[in-house]
This record gives structure tokens, C-alpha cells and sequence, in this order.
């Protein structure tokens, strides 16, 4: 990699807009431009380079961009099992192949990647894996007592050992935070190396204001970032706090029609309070309204099932940019938030809402505390810096470069 020029593709599996896998393979590319050929690889007809350049703040005028339409997952229909180890082999086939060296950003199953040399990020396994095995009818104490016949066991074996070949295909593999690797060692039983995705650090200090911000997709189902919730409590907190401070929720908003009434319900709850409720915005107003809040506000996963762990915040890039423009954050205790804040030093963890707004209250009415936080904050957010994401995965990628 160091001496040669090749081909990389670096696929960004995930759908929906444009957010924080998207914004990790622009940082990537661009590390990567500088010395080989870069290709995006994605499904997303709205994604252009322009766009992605801007929200990103990356320069990708040497990344080319391919958009390929997606494919739904295929198992293989073939019975006999060479025949089916073909078909799930030619899945997505053309995704990989073009390359040198193939960078599969992903949440769901990988294809098997037929470059050269292939590297697995592992965002969030969204799936147990295939071949986990599926009772027999006599699990629950019936006639088999328990014991899988044996074409079902054949089954099982199968995939297990097609999982294994389709991840034999990976050289490295890495994931974004030990959330995202527990879950991958337990859903799709391999271990990973932890790097974290690169956030951006480059705030310079600003003139704070009595304000709160939160940043994330407004999404009525699936990942949702709980904008509801928390423009409630923050209307609740206006009764015994301080006078005076303003709250801003700020995300991104496609098109679904589902999306834009959620939209609109937030809208409405934050017309009865002084919050702001902002879509879309360019990526320099966001900067501003990250200088200017003095805390931050994060609470995807609440509410939810530990057994969907998936709903909850795999890491935290929005959290890691406010802390290094100096806001203290008030994060869930959940997902990847309590690897980024530490409790008490950097920001404050919550599991009940009303621990949110104490927290947040006593920010409020604690200025020299939040002034200690707020540094500590950013030094803390240093460590997630785009420069050191990317050292550390060109590390991973090329361990005698």
C-alpha cells in the first residue's frame, strides 16, 4: 500500500441520508486519494460528491463515486451445497471485484469480498448471524426432547461454515466502539479491533450562550434520536430552572412521509416552549450552534428493550463534536455514549429523564462546574480526532507500512 499505487472501493452499505458512516468513508477516501485510486461505492441515487464534500468537510475532487443499486440478501436456493456456496459467493460479486482493496462499511451481512484484499468496519451487526440455529419442534420438552433432526443440524452446519468462508474474505476487521464489538463477537461470533470513527475536532472557542443543542436524524421509526422526549423535558425543566435558556434541535429530515409528520409533531411540542427545531441545516450553521450551546443534549435508545441494542447510539459522532467545541453533554447511559463521556469529569450519563434535567439544571446554575467540564470535554474529544482515525485504521490496513 505504502510504495504502490492500487485501486480501493470503500462501500457504504447503510441506507438512509447522509450522517456518520457517510461522513467516516469521506474522511477515509480522502486519507486514501492522496496515494491510490478511490472509488465510493453506495446505493444512494441523492448522494453526489458535492454534497457529501460539504456535509463532510473534505476535499474528495480525487475520489471517484459509483453508485450501484442494492440487492437483496440471498442465501442461495440451491439444495445441493456446492451449488448453493456458489450462488451466495456471486452475491453483490461486482461490489468487490474491481479492486486492489475493498472497504465494506457495513450493518448488515458482508458479502464475500473478492478483492485482492478485503477490510470489514462493522458499524452495528443489525442481524444475528444466518446459521443460528432454529429449535426443532420438540425443544420445549415434545418428542425429540430437544434434539434438532438431522437435516436441520446439516443446515446449521452448512452455514457455519459459509459464514466462516464469507468472513475468511476479510483480512481486517474492524468496529467503531466496544458496544459495536461486543455485539458483533455475539452476534456474528468474531472478534474485532476497536477504531474509533473519526469526528470533527476543529472548533475554535466562540462566545457561549444559555443554550442546549442536540443533533441527529429525525426518524419516526427504527433509530430513533428521541427529539420528542427530550423537547418535553426541556419544557418541564422551564418550571424550576434558570430563566432564559434555549434549547435547539437540529437533524437531518428525508422525505418519508412517516419522517416529515414526525417532524412536524416535534415542531408543535417545541411551539409551547423556547425551543428551536431546525432541518436540514448547512453544515456551517451547525458549527455555529455547536460554539455557541453550553451543553448537549443525546438520548437515542431511551426507552427502548435491551434486546434491541440496536436502537441505541453506536458510537456518538455528534457527541465527540460537541464536546471539542465545549459543550458539557448530558448523554443515556447507553450504546457508545458512556465510552465517550466520562461521568462526572467530562459530562454527565442518565438512564431516567428526570436525571437529565437534574443534571442539566445543575450545569445551568453551576458555572465554574460546567466552565471544568466543558474543558475536560474537550480535551476527551481529542482522542476521536479525524487525524487519529485515520493513523490508526492506515495502521490496520497496513501493518508493516
Amino acid at each position: 500500500m505504502e510504495r504502490l499505487r492500487v485501486k480501493v472501493g470503500i462501500y457504504n452499505e447503510p441506507g438512509g441520508g447522509i450522517g456518520g458512516s457517510e461522513i467516516s468513508v469521506a474522511v477515509l477516501a480522502e486519507a486514501l486519494s492522496g496515494r491510490h485510486q478511490v472509488e465510493i461505492v453506495h446505493h444512494k441515487p441523492y448522494m453526489n460528491l458535492e454534497r457529501l464534500s460539504e456535509v463532510s468537510e473534505t476535499d474528495l475532487s480525487r475520489v471517484r463515486m459509483r453508485y450501484v443499486a442494492a440487492e437483496p440478501y440471498s442465501f442461495g436456493s440451491a439444495r445441493e451445497p456446492w451449488r448453493r456456496y456458489r450462488e451466495a459467493r456471486g452475491w453483490q460479486a461486482g461490489l468487490s471485484k474491481p479492486y486492489d482493496l475493498f472497504i465494506n462499511f457495513t450493518h448488515g451481512y458482508p458479502p464475500f469480498c473478492h478483492a485482492p484484499r478485503g477490510a470489514l468496519i462493522v458499524l452495528f451487526p443489525l442481524h444475528e448471524r444466518p446459521h443460528m440455529e432454529v429449535k426443532g419442534e420438540g425443544s420445549a420438552g415434545g418428542s425429540t426432547g430437544g434434539r434438532l433432526p438431522p437435516a436441520h443440524r446439516l443446515k446449521n452446519l452448512y452455514h457455519e461454515w459459509e459464514w466462516r468462508k464469507r468472513i475468511s474474505t476479510y483480512q481486517v476487521r474492524t468496529t467503531i466502539s466496544r458496544f459495536s464489538q461486543a455485539w458483533t463477537k455475539r452476534r456474528w461470533g468474531f472478534d474485532c479491533e476497536i477504531v474509533s470513527p473519526p469526528a470533527d475536532t476543529r472548533f475554535e472557542p466562540c462566545v457561549k450562550t444559555d443554550s442546549i443543542l442536540s443533533v441527529g436524524r429525525f426518524a419516526a421509526t427504527g433509530h430513533s434520536k428521541k427529539q420528542l422526549e427530550m423537547v418535553a423535558a426541556f419544557g418541564e425543566l422551564q418550571s424550576g430552572a434558570p430563566s432564559g435558556w434555549e434549547y435547539f434541535c437540529v437533524g437531518g429530515l428525508g422525505d418519508a412521509d412517516a419522517d416529515l409528520r414526525y417532524f412536524q409533531s416535534v415542531s408543535r411540542r417545541a411551539s409551547d416552549c423556547r425551543a428551536t427545531v431546525l432541518a436540514n441545516v448547512e453544515r456551517s450553521r451547525l458549527k455555529q450552534l455547536y460554539g455557541q450551546a453550553r451543553i448537549f443534549w443525546h438520548a437515542a435508545g431511551y426507552g427502548e428493550s435491551d434486546q434491541r441494542p440496536e436502537l441505541s447510539e453506536h458510537f456518538g459522532i455528534a457527541t465527540v463534536e460537541a464536546m471539542s467545541a465545549g459543550c458539557v453533554p448530558v448523554a443515556i447511559d447507553k450504546g457508545g455514549q458512556p465510552e465517550i463521556v466520562r461521568h462526572g469529569e467530562s459530562g454527565f450519563v442518565w438512564s431516567r429523564l428526570e436525571e437529565l434535567k437534574e443534571y442539566t439544571e445543575l450545569l445551568m446554575r453551576d458555572e465554574r462546574l460546567r466552565s471544568q467540564m466543558a474543558e475536560a470535554a474537550r480535551a476527551r474529544a481529542a482522542l476521536f480526532s479525524r487525524d487519529l482515525f485515520v493513523k490508526r485504521f492506515l495502521s490496520a490496513i497496513e501493518p508493516d507500512g
